[in-house]
């Protein structure tokens, strides 16, 4: 099919995409600070020690695997937009009471990690509240040959928000930042996610299924029936658990094994977001050209060589902030690349009156992979503790995280080769 054209594409639907990109530029960043590094920092600062950190930074994940599926359901009936306003106002809450943990430190020491945690869940239940109906809201209005670049140009483009406030909020950072720097950087998230909501109202609402709705159950099983999807549901679980506590992992390693700074920590994500800066510019339209399944591949290698590059510093001898910049870049650059060919993927299969339900049950495995291989890594690092002959514990799980995507390579292999009729791949939607 010819790729769309822009003016092609009718005013108002036009106009519906353009509101999308804006509500993300302001929405995202709230997230960026929890996935990007800002919550591991803000934990580190308050003394916690790497297992705890890896828990809390993982517990939200894992429990929102159970969430996003009758939230799915819900917003179906209840409508989508709807859910997404009670999200947002859910996620600005939860960031408040992250915010407010650290107040008790001198007061009720014992309440501090109960209170961030009860922030983080409060914005998990926000999160997927937004996030579960966002690709279904979508479906309607981005044409399906346009979705790698409609989704390149909105991840390009909060990102670009994102790298901005990122760079800005590194002049305020040190090597040993003062936590109320924390504090504020936090809350100025939580009023970026008020801000969404003003653009947020202009996208119209997803039409209601013209067929009979199911119950939960039905809904769950009419997705799955779903060609190749059962099975790419097993696989993407195991992708995930190898690929979800990378970048985690490697920020670990550079503020606990090589004693970087809180300032230069920040380096490393904005490396992250130069590489998804480039994939988001470029990659869309490839994939679009291309088809995801090649590009999807690639990006097996390319998370090897991200994961065993910060680990090489030693052979190399290249100073760790110099490793953690370039492995950042290669690892933005690869998961920014994956969640563009899966987006576009996932938007071609998930159609029809189950498409939410669709959208939440890829959207679960992800989080249930991130949070168990989370809890696993917490372990492993309690019973290593913070250092072991030869290196610290961080390198030798970084490089073999590296060895398992590269074996997973011949698990792709075998899916692909099962499917009859069809060289599809059933992928997972990131929210952009």
């Amino acid at each position: 099919m010819k790729a769309a054209d822009w003016s092609s594409i009718p005013s108002d639907r036009r106009s519906a995409m353009r509101s999308a990109i804006f509500a993300q530029c302001f929405g995202m960043l709230s997230q960026q600070m929890i996935s990007g590094g800002i919550l591991l920092l803000y934990l580190n600062a308050m003394g916690m020690k790497p297992a705890v950190i890896l828990l809390v930074l993982n517990i939200t994940p894992f429990l929102s695997s159970f969430l996003s599926i009758p939230v799915a359901w819900g917003a179906d009936r209840a409508g989508i937009k709807r859910f997404g306003n009670l999200g947002n106002f859910l996620m600005i809450l939860g960031l408040s009471f992250v915010v407010g943990g650290a107040f008790l430190r001198d007061a009720e020491p014992s309440l501090v990690l109960p209170a961030i945690l009860a922030g983080l869940v409060i914005h998990m239940f926000g999160a997927a509240f937004f996030n579960t109906g966002w690709f279904s809201l979508l479906s309607h209005i981005v044409p399906s040959e346009y979705t790698g670049r409609f989704f390149g140009v909105i991840r390009f483009s909060w990102q670009i928000v994102s790298l901005a406030f990122f760079i800005l909020s590194a002049f305020l950072f040190s090597a040993r930042t003062p936590i109320w720097i924390y504090q504020t950087v936090l809350c100025l998230g939580g009023l970026s996610v008020g801000c969404r909501y003003f653009f947020y109202k202009d996208i119209p609402n997803a039409p209601a299924a013209e067929s009979k709705p199911l119950n939960l159950i039905k809904s769950v099983e009419f997705a799955l029936t779903l060609p190749g999807f059962a099975p790419y549901l097993a696989y993407l679980l195991l992708l995930v658990c190898v690929t979800g506590n990378g970048q985690d992992m490697l920020r670990l390693s550079a503020v606990r094994g090589c004693g970087l700074g809180d300032n230069q920590i920040l380096f490393l994500t904005v490396g992250s977001m130069l590489g998804s800066l480039t994939a988001f510019k470029f990659m869309g339209r490839l994939i679009d050209r291309l088809g995801p399944r090649r590009v999807f591949l690639l990006c097996h290698i390319g998370f090897a060589v991200a994961l065993l590059s910060f680990p090489a510093r030693v052979l190399f001898h290249l100073p760790p902030l110099a490793a953690g910049v370039f492995t950042s870049m290669i690892l933005g650059l690869t998961s920014s690349t994956l969640g563009l060919t899966t987006t576009s993927q996932s938007f071609q299969i998930c159609r029809g009156a189950q498409r939410t339900i669709a959208y939440a049950l890829v959207s679960a495995t992800q989080s249930m992979g991130s949070g168990l291989s989370g809890f696993a890594l917490a372990a492993l690092l309690s019973h290593m503790g913070t250092s072991v002959p030869g290196g610290n514990p961080f390198d030798l799980i970084l490089i073999g995280l590296g060895v398992f995507i590269l074996v997973q390579i011949a698990g792709l292999r075998l899916l692909a080769d099962k499917r009859e009729g069809t060289d599809r791949i059933v992928v997972s939607p990131v929210v952009s």
